[in-house]
């Protein structure tokens, strides 16, 4: 028993751990947010989106490894949530949550 629960614990560790392919973004928020991706070396803006609450969305698949700069702010009409927040990204290929917090949103890369 304890082996057969030993190996359904590796494999679900050795499951959970598979790498992203792409910049997966996840918004936990109860509100929309909104946002770009921008090249760190050139400035240029990559890619743009707006999630809607618990919505998931992949970009970038097969983009080259590139540090990125990621801007976001939350679509809501409370001025206390207003603001826009900033993330550095080393690899494209990375799972991120956005998550509300005490001034605007937290941001879990991983």
């Amino acid at each position: 028993m304890k082996k057969l629960l030993f190996f359904l614990i590796s494999v679900y560790v050795l499951c959970a751990s598979v790498p992203a392919e792409a910049l997966t973004i996840r918004n936990k928020c109860s509100y929309p947010v909104a946002g770009s991706l921008k090249s760190a070396e050139s400035n240029v803006n990559v890619a743009q989106f707006r999630l809607a609450p618990g919505e998931k969305i992949r970009l970038l698949k097969g983009f080259n490894k590139t540090k990125l700069i990621m801007h976001m702010t939350p679509d809501v009409h409370q001025l206390d949530e207003l603001g826009v927040n900033k993330a550095e990204i080393d690899n494209p290929d990375t799972y991120i949550e956005l998550k509300p917090g005490e001034k605007g949103i937290t941001i879990e890369i991983y």
